[in-house]
């Protein structure tokens, strides 16, 4: 107030909101500068996470092992792990690289057919005959279907292609993910302090538990539900592998997505059991199903072993997790987008509870 006893005239727009908001902008942009600059990387750190957290209790036994010298043992455990995911993939990518090429040359045909058996097949008896004389034939129901609707079949199957053809990409990366995790385990106190710290910054009193949730959540997943995944995928690449069954490598990518969204390897199993009996000598036929029904019956084991301490996801989640984590990030998101995905259901459920973590019957 003046001496005339006028009250000042206040300025406006205020200049404490305006450096505020100048402040906030240049915040804003520093942050989506380094998300940016980031978001490359963001699958194989999101990967990187999950394997430290996960393998961190195998981490700690072999730290024992090797006198509490971390980096030895995160160094073990990173051979460890690029041996085991190395050699399957090299296979696995070789069997792959020859179906995807014939894939792509029947969808760089004018139209689309549906693919015939060979001829002696319905020359044969037995079973050959029985599955030539029900295949669908190049003047069916079907194949003037496929014809008809060839544009639609090309876009969907080049979409797959596009997943399925970044094999050696993610074999990469997976790899990658593996010794950036070795790094985070070797200086897991000081990335659990940080972690710590950054989320009772987000979420006030609630950061230690949110750690402890996702922590957990993380942990069941990787062998409730990836573990036994893996396991019942890698018996049955074996016996299709050694057996020499065409398309091999499709085939275990195939029963690795059935095993992941819970329906298991059975159907795929079922229709290499079937091919071998018509394709194969009776001996190798006989030795191969024997095998493939004690893989599709190890879940039996594995599950009461594993997925009873796993994580209380609804199979619906699960389902949705990996197919959408497959459509987005290719093979890897199958195994990020089952962990992210449970992670958020978790804290949903807790955020819906009133704070408190959700209680679960398989701990």
């Amino acid at each position: 107030m003046d001496t005339n006893g006028t009250p000042p005239t206040p300025t406006w727009p205020p200049s404490k909101a305006i450096d505020t908001f100048i402040r906030l902008i240049l915040l804003g942009g520093l942050l989506t500068w380094c998300v940016l600059i980031l978001a490359p990387f963001t699958t194989v750190l999101l990967w990187s996470v999950i394997l430290a957290v996960a393998l961190y209790p195998l981490f700690a036994v072999v730290r024992r092992w090797f006198g509490g010298r971390s980096g030895v043992a995160a160094s073990a455990i990173v051979l460890l792990g690029v041996s085991l995911i190395a050699t399957p993939a090299y296979f696995t990518g070789k069997s792959l690289v020859g179906t995807l090429t014939t894939v792509r040359q029947h969808l760089g045909e004018e139209t689309v057919r549906v693919p015939q058996l060979p001829v002696e097949w319905s020359q044969g008896t037995g079973l050959r005959r029985t599955i030539a004389d029900q295949w669908p034939s190049d003047d069916g129901e079907l194949a003037t279907f496929v014809r008809a609707h060839s544009a639609e079949v090309k876009a969907g199957a080049k979409q797959l292609l596009r997943a399925l053809g970044g094999f050696t990409v993610t074999t990469l990366m997976f790899i990658a993910a593996f010794v950036i995790a070795g790094f985070m385990m070797a200086n897991a106190k000081v990335g659990g302090e940080v972690a710590e710290r950054f989320l009772s910054r987000a979420m006030g009193a609630h950061g230690a538990s949110m750690v402890d949730l996702t922590t957990s959540t993380i942990r069941n997943v990787a062998k409730g539900i990836l573990g036994v995944a893996l396991i019942q995928t890698a018996m049955f690449a074996a016996g299709v592998f050694i057996a020499g069954v065409p398309a091999a490598g499709l085939l275990c990518i195939i029963a690795l997505m059935l095993c992941i969204v819970q329906i298991g390897v059975a159907p795929v199993a079922i229709g290499v059991m079937i091919y071998a009996f018509a394709a194969m000598n009776t001996g190798p036929a006989i030795m191969l199903t024997v095998w493939l029904v004690i893989t599709m019956i190890s879940d039996n084991i594995l599950k009461p072993i594993l997925l009873g301490r796993g994580a209380a996801v609804p199979t619906a989640v699960i389902f949705l997790e990996a197919i959408g984590g497959f459509i987005l990030s290719g093979i890897i998101g199958l195994f990020t987008g089952a962990v992210v995905l449970s992670i958020g259901y978790r804290l949903m459920v807790g955020w819906m509870a009133g704070g408190e973590e959700p209680r679960t019957t398989a701990d």
